[in-house]
Formats: structure tokens, sequence, C-alpha cells
């Protein structure tokens, strides 16, 4: 099987694989098993688990980008940076290990790395446009967003959340706050 397989294909089944367990759980041991080879012909597609690791990430950077796109397309303002929200936290949902891939900042000397996460961001920037920020206050204004998020995200995705108030809820007034939020940001 390992002569059918390309370092493509074993990326995307090391996300799929990284969903259903956990970022933190995989190795290349578990991976090699999951794909039906001994461990080592792994080695013929990564050089190791961190040139997993950084794969996995440039691929979630490309699919989040795409997906928030797609969800805020056409949209501005408050539309736009709740379809940005909404987005996040469902793909998150769906892909918890890529999720988890996805928050290590690429290495100043990878390119592609550095090019996906780029794509994010720009994403991001384009969400936000309707509050007219640019320079510090956008790269501020993003932090914000992303760290607000990732905050909710997070507490969700490992039951920090244990009062009986709706989950939607709670997070519909934390993207209302945000949008109150960047509206004064300049």
């Amino acid at each position: 099987m390992a002569e059918r397989l390309s370092r493509g294909a074993v990326v995307e089944h090391a996300a799929s694989l990284s969903d259903d367990i956990g970022l933190d759980e995989l190795t290349i041991t578990r991976l090699g098993r999951s794909l039906g080879i001994a461990p080592p012909g792994v080695y013929r597609h990564v050089a190791d688990l961190g040139d997993l690791r950084r794969a996995l990430g440039r691929q979630a950077a490309r699919e989040v980008a795409a997906v928030l796109s797609s969800a805020c397309a056409g949209l501005a303002g408050a539309d736009a940076l709740t379809a940005l929200a909404t987005a996040l936290r469902e793909w998150a949902a769906r892909h918890p290990g890529r999720y988890a891939a996805l928050q290590v900042a690429p290495d100043p000397d990878d390119a592609d790395g550095r090019a996906a996460a780029e794509e994010v961001l720009a994403v991001i920037a384009s969400a936000l446009r309707a509050y007219r920020l640019a320079g510090d206050d956008l790269t501020d204004a993003i932090r914000f967003v992303r760290s607000t998020l990732h905050g909710f995200v997070v507490l969700e995705q490992t039951g920090g959340f244990r009062q009986p108030r709706s989950l939607d809820a709670t997070f519909a007034r934390i993207v209302a706050s945000l949008e109150t939020a960047l509206s004064g940001w300049s």
C-alpha cells in the first residue's frame, strides 16, 4: 500500500486521524498502523512528526481559509463577523485535530506555512473591512477576534462550559460584543 501513497494522501489521512483521536495523540506509529503500513513506511512521505504537524497546519489553514471565505462572501459588518465566527466554530467542531494544528504559527523559514497562515489572516481582514481598520489597528483587531473565538472554541471542545445556559446564546452574545468593540476600535 505504501507504493500507492503520496505525501498528500498521508497528510490527509493524518488530518482525519487527528480529528478522531486528537492532535496530541497522533504519532508516526499510530498513523502507520491506521494506514495499514509499517510505521517506518510513513517516513517515505514525511521526514518526522514535526514535518507531519507542519503539513497538517498548512492544510488546516488552507481548508479553513476556504470555508471562512465562502461563509463571508458578499457580507459586511456584523453579518460578515457573525458568518466568520459561526463558520470557524462549526469547522473546529468537525475538525478538532486540524483546528489544533492550525494554532501553531509557522516557522519564519516555512514559506508555504506562512503563505497558508496569511490566507487565513487575509480572510479575517476581509471580513472586518467594514470597520475600516488598517495597520496596527487591523492587526490588533484580528488578534482580538481570533483569541476571543479561540477561547470559546477550546472551552467548548474540552467541556469547559457546564452551566445550563445555551452555548449558542452565549456565542451569539460574544459575537455581538465583538461587533460592538470593533465598531469603536479606531
